[in-house]
């Protein structure tokens, strides 16, 4: 579910920015400057831990995996082969790269729709036609291929999130002002309604997916339950969009300094928490060993932010700001 948001989210923020650059002469360089210094120094540096670690003790990943991580095309090539080539050793590398697809499910994202905005100067038919024919051949796509245990974390399995978010961006864009009140009036029911849209993604988890009953359920269930979630998260978009600002519980909790601080620090925390994890699991109990990680995730985050993610993204936003009045915030 969190991966689900995370790209809806994802599609709606890069869609606004590039809606706003349409018009804006070198906007598309600025924009893969500014995705590139905020992504790949963690990323890379990950990486060099990993594979450090992995040689080691003893087993050095081959160049083929090496070339896999660092040009991002993890997220094409079905799991069954990409995780035949890593070597198991320690198992927090290899569990570390597994983490890492979304990543590359992202780069390719930017790669492939920030020029057709730019290019298409963002004229709606082209890329309302394209965002539809996404949104229905993706759960078609999900549902027939091959492997149905390992094709959810393929960039062409999960790209329907992200185009439900750039969804979102066009239309809130081009009728947010006439939506809001209505949507302000409704916020209860339609919150209700996400309510019931991720209750029922969690049934056809149970129902099919978990159980695992037959090969026509993992097909179904990945034919639906992730098609239910990208409705579920562009619903509850668009409503808490409406009543931002306002004196909502939602966007109050959003607004909360805590939770902007965790989205601050949350790059860092998405790539280091699992390995830490899985490295004091073989150590402690299970419980504790989450615990553990969590803190030790947060401090190591928080640090990250402060000494090297941070000063990168405070100068990026000096040297290398968009051509437009409103900028984003830092981490973005």
């Amino acid at each position: 579910m969190g991966v689900n948001l995370f790209f809806v989210l994802s599609g709606f923020l890069i869609t606004s920015i590039l809606l706003r650059l349409t018009d804006q002469r070198g906007a598309l360089k600025i924009f893969y400057v500014r995705r590139s210094l905020r992504l790949f120094p963690l990323y890379f540096l990950a990486l060099l831990v990993y594979f450090v670690a992995s040689a080691s003790v003893g087993s050095p990943q081959p160049v083929k995996t090496v070339l896999l991580y660092i040009s991002f095309l993890q997220a094409f090539l079905p799991p069954l082969i990409t995780h035949l080539t890593i070597v198991p050793h320690p198992d927090w590398v290899v569990m570390g790269f597994g983490v890492l697809w979304s990543l590359s499910v992202e780069e390719y994202f930017y790669i492939l729709w920030a020029p057709l905005v730019t290019f298409t100067r963002a004229r709606r038919a082209p890329l309302l036609a394209v965002l539809a024919s996404i949104l229905l051949l993706t759960p078609w796509i999900r549902f027939f291929y091959p492997d149905p245990k390992g094709g959810q974390e393929l960039f062409l399995a999960q790209v329907d999130s992200l185009a439900a978010g750039c969804l979102v961006a066009i239309l809130w864009w081009d009728y947010g002002h006439r939506w809001r009140a209505r949507l302000q009036l409704h916020a209860r029911w339609l919150y209700g309604c996400v309510a019931a849209l991720i209750a029922l993604a969690i049934w056809i988890d149970f129902a099919t997916g978990i159980t695992k009953r037959s090969v026509f359920d993992l097909r179904v269930f990945n034919a639906t339950d992730y098609t239910v979630l990208w409705l579920a998260w562009s619903l509850w978009l668009l409503v808490t969009l409406a009543v931002s600002g306002t004196s909502a519980i939602v966007p109050r909790l959003l607004r909360h300094p805590l939770l902007r601080w965790l989205g601050r620090i949350s790059y860092c925390l998405y790539i280091v928490h699992y390995p830490i994890y899985l490295a004091l699991r073989n150590y402690l109990p299970h419980s504790v060993a989450l615990l553990l990680a969590l803190v030790i995730s947060l401090g190591f985050s928080a640090l990250s932010w402060r000494y090297f993610e941070g000063p990168i993204a405070r100068w990026k936003q000096h040297a290398f700001r968009y051509p437009m009045a409103s900028q984003p915030e830092v981490p973005c």
